[in-house]
């Protein structure tokens, strides 16, 4: 009952969890049996309620209440949006796109593997410091490979293509998975 009482506030779901918790950190201290007859069991068994109803640091918080999170009913009422197969193929034309440009001219290969280790790396700096290539050097020529990325897609779509942003991180993810491990 005392426990009870003192665990009134907890949530309902995890209150039978937090008292069997209290009962087991009781029962494995070694001096469980010396409380019991010297009838000092139910004070240790109330602070130990109270330190892990309460105290951030408690192995019940970490389990229960560090990564509870009160329910959005916003995010849950937004419409789904229609899945876009059109940007899909589009994508999928640009992957291979860069595979005819890495199959072509050593120019084209050095193009295609730019713009991998700047789509995987995300850094003009980085790249270049791997490559041992100047940043400029490896701006520029990135750009001029997007360029002839997007030559490759009009001549085969009869489309133009916009590299934004967006597109770059879905061709980001498009590569990684299809060939992240050669990467790495």
């Amino acid at each position: 009952m005392w426990l009870q009482n003192i665990l009134k506030d907890e949530d309902h779901s995890v209150r039978d969890d937090l008292f069997h918790e209290i009962l087991i950190t009781f029962m494995e201290h070694p001096q469980a049996e010396y409380m019991i007859h010297n009838n000092e069991a139910r004070w240790f068994i109330v602070r130990v309620a109270l330190n892990q109803s309460r105290s951030v640091n408690s192995k019940h918080y970490k389990l229960y209440k560090k990564y509870t999170y009160e329910f959005n009913e916003e995010i849950y009422d937004q419409q789904e949006t229609e899945y876009d197969i059109d940007k899909d193929n589009k994508i999928e034309q640009l992957m291979n796109c860069l595979d005819n440009m890495y199959q072509g001219s050593n120019k084209e290969r050095y193009y295609v593997m730019l713009i991998l280790l700047y789509i995987t790396l995300g850094n003009f700096s980085e790249v270049g410091r791997r490559l041992n290539i100047g940043r400029t050097t490896v701006s520029k020529s990135y750009y001029e490979g997007l360029e002839l990325l997007k030559e490759r897609y009009s001549k085969v779509t009869k489309d133009k293509i916009h590299l934004d942003n967006k597109t770059i991180k879905i061709l980001k993810s498009k590569i990684l998975k299809n060939y992240g491990k050669e990467l790495s």
